[in-house]
């Protein structure tokens, strides 16, 4: 079975990370599994989350293994928000980012866009060490469905289509030459831009979102491989429009994802997870839209990828299409790349009442029980928009975080309840801790392969039964998903559901799919379950 995977970071780690003789980053090999060197490994990030493989979750190697044959690669510069002077060590061993690198995010020593150019240009750097192996295994970074059938058709090739995670990625350090540079990820000149009078257009924010706009347009002029769309929020906010909540709680108290601001036209304060498109964010979006430069010359459209947008900036953006489809009669596809089901039934409802204090946007009468079998927060999706998804010829990218589409309970046909699904998992996790434990060493010299290979062969002996009991909990989750997404729109929803696995974007993959090369079991998986639940007499 060949797979497409909607949304994953296949040019992250080797654009940030230290090459392979330990030099200096960005790294043009995308095909070996990357580990963390030793000195740069942090224990209390490995015991602290010990869900998520230390080490890269996607490279061509494993992908291929796993049976991937075109992925939308997400290029994203990392946000300073989720770095800090006591926790960087922690953050490149989550990430996979040089310590240094971070710290140059930390210190604004580069914009957002220069990652994003690094990114992409080390990406198709990358596509010069195509033949060096024997096998002919290949990376193409395709620019059309066309070139996408021609290079799809060959053996042992990958192919790669470029998305953005995060608008932030196209903005510039405004003043870059001052010491230090003005810093756009804070409120003072947005507060000063609303507030004045008279304004003239020429202020630090201006300048701010003018380079944004223009660097879209370098982007669309000068790219041989336009992204194909880009997530138009992400963690933190951007000055574009609100966030949903995204951190786990742990986390966020760490590196806190939500402020207040004085609200654009009322004189009161709101949360970001509250806010919806900026006026000025709006004209960020009609850029992304529009098909033609600066100059006139035909380009791209880059697709929003609704993902990550608090309810209201989704509102706000459906409000725009509609808005499109009656004045110019254009229907844009929405695209919602990597998400999952919530069971919340209307976004307007929930977002006119909405007065909890903690930005969780409080259940409305009926979601306690629709909401039971999946995560329920905001960042998924409600009814009514997987029905607009599909009425758009959109797409759904369905994750395989575990934090994103597990719910309270455990779906009865799995035959387990939420009490031993934890007991099991958290062995599971214990053995999970011991398999990269063992691959570190490995990777750092102090375990010699006859070893390290009988030691791996071991637990991964002991994690069989484990990962065979938690299967059918996985599997009933992940159909669950599918069949409210066809129930919804009258099985339409099955031409318009995709992978949209997240790898190597610091995720919790359900424990089967622990890296991309686990993935090849997926259709047997599902088949199989679906199957024995046919035959199952109870």
């Amino acid at each position: 079975m060949a797979l497409f995977d909607l949304h994953s970071h296949f040019s992250f780690k080797p654009a940030n990370s230290k090459r392979a003789d330990g030099g200096a980053a960005p790294d043009t090999d995308h095909w070996r599994e990357r580990f963390k060197s030793k000195a740069d490994f942090s224990r209390f990030a490995a015991w602290a989350d010990k869900d998520v493989v230390k080490s890269s979750q996607l490279n061509g190697e494993a992908a291929l293994a796993g049976g991937f044959r075109v992925i939308v690669n997400g290029l994203y510069p990392l946000e300073r928000g989720f770095t800090h002077r006591n926790f960087n060590r922690e953050l490149a061993t989550l990430t996979g980012w040089d310590s240094a690198e971070l710290e140059n995010v930390l210190e604004r020593r580069a914009s957002y866009m220069h990652y994003l150019q690094r990114e992409y240009d080390n990406l198709v750097a990358g596509m010069a060490r195509n033949g060096a192996d024997p096998n002919g295994k290949r990376y193409v970074v395709v620019n059309s469905y066309a070139e996408l059938l021609v290079e799809h058709a060959k053996p042992n090739t990958l192919c790669i289509l470029n998305s953005v995670e995060g608008a932030h990625a196209f903005a510039d350090n405004i003043l870059d030459n001052a010491t230090p540079p003005q810093p756009m990820d804070v409120l003072g000149a947005e507060r000063r831009h609303i507030r004045r009078v008279g304004h003239n257009g020429a202020g630090p924010f201006d300048v701010y979102i003018a380079q944004m706009i223009a660097n879209i347009d370098r982007v669309k002029s000068t790219w041989a491989h336009t992204p194909l769309f880009v997530t138009l929020a992400h963690h933190y906010y951007n000055h574009l429009c609100g966030q949903a909540p995204s951190l786990t709680a742990a986390v966020a108290v760490l590196v806190p994802q939500d402020f207040r601001i004085d609200h654009e036209t009322e004189n009161r304060m709101v949360r970001y997870f509250d806010l919806g498109l900026r006026s000025w964010g709006k004209r960020v979006v009609a850029k992304l839209l529009n098909n033609t430069n600066s100059s006139g010359a035909a380009v791209r459209r880059i697709l929003i990828d609704t993902k990550h947008m608090s309810p209201q900036s989704r509102a706000d953006y459906y409000q725009i299409l509609d808005g499109l489809k009656q004045s110019q009669q254009l229907t844009l596809p929405i695209v919602v790349s990597h998400s999952a089901v919530s069971g919340r039934f209307n976004l307007l409802d929930t977002i006119a009442h909405n007065d909890s204090p903690t930005g969780d946007f409080d259940l409305r009468p009926g979601e306690a029980d629709s909401t039971r079998y999946f995560y329920g927060g905001v960042i998924n999706l409600f009814d009514d928009e997987i029905q607009r998804v599909v009425d758009s010829d959109g797409i759904i990218g369905l994750m395989i975080d575990e934090r994103r589409i597990m719910g309270r309970e455990i779906p009865p046909e799995a035959g387990m309840n939420m009490d031993r699904f934890n007991f099991v998992a958290r062995q599971n996790r214990a053995e999970m801790a011991r398999w990269t434990d063992a691959r570190n060493a490995h990777a750092w010299g102090e375990m010699d392969t006859p070893t390290y290979t009988a030691r791996i062969a071991g637990i991964e002996q002991d994690m069989q039964p484990l990962l065979q009991e938690l299967r059918p909990a996985y599997m009933s989750v992940v159909l669950r998903q599918l069949f409210h997404i066809a129930a919804l729109t009258n099985n339409r929803g099955w031409d318009h559901v995709a992978l949209g696995t997240d790898y190597d974007g610091v995720i919790n993959p359900i424990d089967v799919y622990r890296q991309s090369s686990d993935m090849h079991t997926l259709e047997h998986d599902l088949v199989q379950f679906w199957k024995d639940r046919q035959n199952d007499p109870d």
